[in-house]
C-alpha cells in the first residue's frame, strides 16, 4: 500500500497546489486557462509525439482493447440513460449530459500520469489507443443521443452535426499528437537526438502544469445541482464503469495483466472536464455534471489508490 501511495501522493499534491494557489488568489486571474491551455495544446502533444515512439511490441490486437473499454462505455452509458428516465425522471436529453459524465474520465491529465507511474512503459501502447480513441468516440455517441432526443427542436440535421464533432476533434491537438506520432513511428522515420532531447525536454512539462491547472479549476466549480443525479454520475463514473471495463477485458477477452490494469485504472477516472463543455453547450445537467467532476475528482485521491491495490491482489 506504500507504493501505492508513493505513485498517487506526488500526482494529487500537484493538484493541491494549483487548488491552494486559486483558492488565496496567488497568480493573476485566469492563470487556469492559460497554464491549462500551455499543457493541452503545447506540452501535453510533444509529451504523447515522444510517448508513442518509444511503444514496443503490442502483444494483443488493438481492436480486443478498444472492444473491451467502449463495450464498458456501452453497457454504462445504456445504464445511465435508464436511471435518468426511469428512477430520476429527468428527460432523455438531460440524460446525453448525464451519461457523457458518467463514461467521460479525465485520462490525459490523471489517467496518463497514474498509469505510467504504476506501470511504467508497457502502459504507454493501451494509453495510446484509449486517449486516441476517448474524445472521438464519447463526443460521436453522446452527439447522436441528444440530437435524437431533442430531433424535433434541432435547426441542425444530425449528420452536419456529427460532421462538426469529427472536424473539431481532427483538429485537437492531443488526437492529432498520437495520430502522428504513431504514423511517424510505423513509418521508421525516427527522430534526430536534437529534436528528442527539445520535446523530451518540453514534455516534462507537460503532467505537472496539467495537474496544477486542474487543481486551480477545482477552486471554481460549485457543488450544485440535484443530490440524486450528483450522486448517480460519481457511483456510475467510479464505480460500474471500472467494473464493467475489468470484467470485459479480464475475465472476457483475457487481455494482457497491464492493459487490463491500464483499462480499468482509466475507466476509473474521475469525470473528465470534457462531460462539463458538452453539458454547457447543450445546456443540459451542467450543475450536476459541474459538481460530479468536483466530488468525484476530490474522492478519487483515495479512491484511485484503492483501484490500484485491488488491480494488484486480483
Amino acid at each position: 500500500m506504500l507504493a501505492i501511495l508513493t505513485i498517487v501522493t506526488p500526482v494529487f499534491g500537484i493538484m493541491f497546489a494549483g487548488w491552494l494557489t486559486e483558492r488565496f488568489r496567488y497568480l493573476p486571474e485566469d492563470s487556469a486557462k492559460v497554464i491549462a491551455l500551455f499543457s493541452f495544446n503545447v506540452a501535453m502533444p510533444a509529451f504523447l509525439f515522444r510517448a508513442m515512439q518509444e511503444i514496443g511490441e503490442v502483444p494483443e490486437a488493438p481492436w480486443k482493447f478498444a472492444v473491451a473499454y467502449f463495450g464498458g462505455v456501452v453497457l454504462v452509458w445504456a445504464a445511465a440513460t435508464l436511471i435518468t428516465q426511469f428512477i430520476l425522471r429527468r428527460s432523455l436529453a438531460d440524460g446525453a449530459s448525464i451519461s457523457m459524465a458518467s463514461c467521460f474520465g479525465n485520462t490525459v491529465m490523471l489517467g496518463v500520469p497514474l498509469a505510467l507511474s504504476a506501470f511504467g512503459p508497457d502502459a504507454a501502447a493501451p494509453l495510446g489507443i484509449l486517449v486516441s480513441l476517448d474524445s472521438l468516440v464519447l463526443w460521436l455517441i453522446a452527439t447522436v443521443h441528444i440530437e435524437w432526443a431533442t430531433r424535433r427542436e434541432r435547426t441542425v440535421p444530425l449528420l452536419p452535426a456529427i460532421a462538426g464533432v469529427v472536424a473539431d476533434l481532427l483538429r485537437n491537438p492531443i488526437v492529432m499528437s498520437i495520430v502522428i506520432g504513431t504514423i511517424w513511428r510505423v513509418m521508421g522515420l525516427g527522430i534526430p537526438d536534437l529534436v528528442d532531447r527539445f520535446l523530451a525536454l518540453l514534455g516534462q512539462a507537460a503532467v505537472p502544469t496539467g495537474l496544477f491547472a486542474m487543481g486551480m479549476s477545482l477552486a471554481t466549480y460549485r457543488i450544485t445541482g440535484q443530490l440524486p443525479t450528483l450522486a448517480t454520475i460519481v457511483v456510475m463514473k467510479l464505480v460500474l464503469m471500472p467494473l464493467a471495463v475489468y470484467t470485459l477485458a479480464g475475465p472476457i477477452f483475457g487481455l494482457p495483466p497491464v492493459w487490463v490494469a491500464v483499462a480499468t485504472l482509466a475507466a476509473a477516472m474521475p469525470v473528465g472536464a470534457n462531460a462539463f463543455l458538452f453539458a454547457a453547450k447543450y445546456d443540459r445537467a451542467v450543475g450536476s455534471v459541474s459538481a460530479a467532476i468536483a466530488v468525484s475528482t476530490v474522492a478519487a485521491v483515495g479512491w484511485s489508490s484503492a483501484v490500484l491495490y485491488l488491480i494488484a491482489i486480483v
